[in-house]
């Protein structure tokens, strides 16, 4: 609903992914809501970075991929949907745009992350935190 409104369509499916792994993989490794913030927070900041100094070509998108997924794969924050973000964060190339949809939908999904655990922890299914 939020990327029809905003015209943010290409952007959906990272998102879409995110939610999955909290609503319904909500203890595995990659649904942390930690690793969400964290790791999305860091593909906003270097595509940012990376649009402005390199703009969206090959050499620029290469280079923005490989660190988030470096980030990723060697970091205790690990959600893969973030790397998905990045590639198509050049597909729907509007900086502005990108970052005021990414962080609301980042929040929106840590919030809902902290419900479903808290849900979780009053039935007696905890992970950790």
């Amino acid at each position: 609903m939020i990327s029809y409104v905003f015209k943010i369509i290409l952007l959906a499916p990272p998102f879409a992914v995110s939610a999955y792994l909290i609503t319904v993989e909500n203890r595995g490794r990659f649904s942390h809501p930690n690793s969400l913030i964290i790791s999305y927070l860091l593909v906003i900041t270097l595509t940012t970075i990376f649009h402005m100094l390199m703009g969206t070509q090959y050499l620029s998108i290469y280079l923005n991929v490989s660190l988030v997924a470096i980030f990723i794969t060697y970091s205790r924050f690990r959600h893969p949907p973030a790397i998905a973000l990045t590639i198509f964060s050049y597909i729907a190339h509007n900086d502005v745009l990108f970052v005021e949809s990414s962080l609301m939908i980042a929040v929106i999904l840590w919030f809902a992350d902290r419900i479903i655990y808290y849900a979780n922890k009053n039935e007696g299914n905890t992970r950790n935190p």
